[in-house]
């Protein structure tokens, strides 16, 4: 037998013997004890219905504290420094997603970095000047002499 049914048990057995208790008792002492318990009833009604602060105030507090704590973090957040070499040299696209640039421009990245990596020709070489090899003239001040 578990403890709700020996619980079941008692309760049943209590009423019993309240109501043949109750059976032998005079229509006065039954109306005073009938005002009695509507009055307690009542009272415990006033009681839950009213504002009750003992527990209101400390569950009050502790949300407010964390509200402190969590806005706190997140203002703080909100000023990080910059970050620094080691995190910028390990995350290549660190120093591109915190900048407020335009990220239009790097929608084609892909293609940029191909070209970067092909051989270009090198490129065509100046115009030739004409070399005066006479030995008057070997300066460059153009005195000649």
């Amino acid at each position: 037998m578990n403890m709700q049914e020996k619980d079941d048990i008692f309760a049943k057995r209590a009423q019993e013997l309240f109501l043949a208790s109750t059976g032998k008792l005079d229509p006065q002492v039954l109306a005073r004890l009938s005002e009695a318990r509507r009055r307690a009833v009542d009272a415990i009604g006033e009681k839950d219905a009213g504002f009750s602060f003992s527990w209101r105030i400390p569950a009050s507090a502790l949300a407010l504290a964390f509200v402190g704590v969590i806005g706190g973090a997140l203002w703080s957040a909100g000023s990080a420094p910059a970050p620094t070499a080691p995190f910028a040299a390990a995350n290549t696209d660190a120093p591109m997603m915190m900048t407020s640039d335009n990220l239009d421009m790097y929608s084609d990245l892909d293609f940029y970095q191909w070209l970067e990596s092909q051989d270009q020709p090198a490129p065509a070489p100046a115009a030739q000047t004409v070399n005066d090899d006479s030995d008057d003239d070997d300066d460059d001040t153009g005195v000649g002499g």
